[in-house]
């Protein structure tokens, strides 16, 4: 079948052989794809156009990682936490923090669209979450900048592409790459590593559910530590985003506490973002040093059986808890 290729597809041909630098190839290249007619006579150019894109990022990633600041390895935390999206190539990270948070993330079919850290903040129910797309992790090119950055994040989301061939083996190797990194992924992590090895939490998402060849109820079993979480989900057909988000929350070790002056009502707009374990002393101290040494008792509301309940300052809270402090 043959191509016919409309007199604009020529003429943006003729720009890609006189364009001097990658940036300027790889648009033209994307114009050119957008151009093209998408039929059977030009699968094999579509495929071809696509190849070069993956191929002219990745030499302009190279070109780049040479003026990067040292700076850039680090992302100030934000919200009630910060997890990072981590993945190979065409997993789906870009669509995700698009969807989720509206960040503008190159979304795109062929490999190496991301080659810069984007974050953007996810609504949870009454706090917001950040996260962080990274360059997809493969054996072709890694960014060494972006390992520090897992290293240091509170949570990673290790994201596989459900509809490709080998989803575990694509986990798998991954993972292992982290690995060669001194990050290596656990149901219970360090938020802050200690060591030349961090010990990251994470959470598994089997992604684009609703390509899946079989039945969704039998998916294949994760290759890493068994006790880490998995969830399948679809950004686009909202397959378990909700669910995910709460568990993206839930793995963040943290909850929310609100605060009551006796006499007035509570404070729900700005809720505290506590560690879980926290106390209510600890609590306190968060709002003022003095309030929490002059504390005599405090009133809690939460569960079913707190409601105004007197507690001591070792009571231990849980997420929503809402405290009230009386003085000395």
């Amino acid at each position: 079948m043959p191509a016919n290729l409309p007199p604009d597809y020529y003429a943006a041909e003729r720009r890609f052989r006189a364009a001097k630098t990658e940036t300027e190839k790889i648009e033209i290249l994307k114009e050119m794809l957008a151009i093209m007619p998408k039929h059977k006579g030009t699968e094999h150019l579509q495929g071809d156009l696509k190849r070069k894109i993956a191929k002219l990022n990745v030499q302009a990633q190279k070109k780049q990682a040479k003026q990067k600041s040292a700076g850039l390895d680090h992302i100030p935390r934000e919200g009630a936490g910060q997890a990072v999206l981590v993945g190979a190539p065409n997993t789906g990270k870009s669509t995700m923090i698009t969807y989720l948070t509206h960040a503008k993330s190159e979304i795109a079919d062929f490999p190496f669209s991301t080659y810069r850290p984007v974050c953007g903040m996810m609504p949870f129910e009454d706090i917001n979450i950040q996260l962080v797309d990274l360059p997809p992790v493969s054996v072709t090119y890694q960014e060494s900048w972006m390992f520090n950055i897992i290293r240091l994040a509170d949570l990673v989301v290790l994201l596989a592409d459900a509809g490709s061939d080998h989803p575990p083996e694509q986990l798998a190797h991954t993972a292992e790459i982290l690995k060669t990194h001194q990050v290596i992924l656990s149901a219970k992590g360090e938020k802050r590593p200690s060591g030349s090895t961090a010990v990251k939490p994470a959470i598994i998402v089997w992604n684009k559910i609703d390509r899946w060849p079989g039945d969704q109820r039998q998916l294949p079993a994760s290759p890493l530590d068994h006790e880490i979480p998995v969830i399948s989900v679809s950004i686009r057909k909202d397959i378990h985003v909700d669910a995910f988000k709460k568990m993206i929350f839930n793995c963040l070790d943290v909850i929310r506490v609100y605060t009551k002056i006796p006499g007035k009502s509570a404070d729900y707009d700005k809720p505290y973002i506590v560690p879980a374990g926290t106390t209510v002393y600890d609590a306190a101290s968060l709002i003022h040093k003095d309030i929490a040494e002059s504390m005599k008792y405090a009133r809690i509301w939460g569960s079913e059986k707190y409601e105004g309940q007197r507690v001591e300052r070792d009571h231990v809270l849980e997420d929503k808890d809402m405290i009230e402090i009386h003085m000395r």
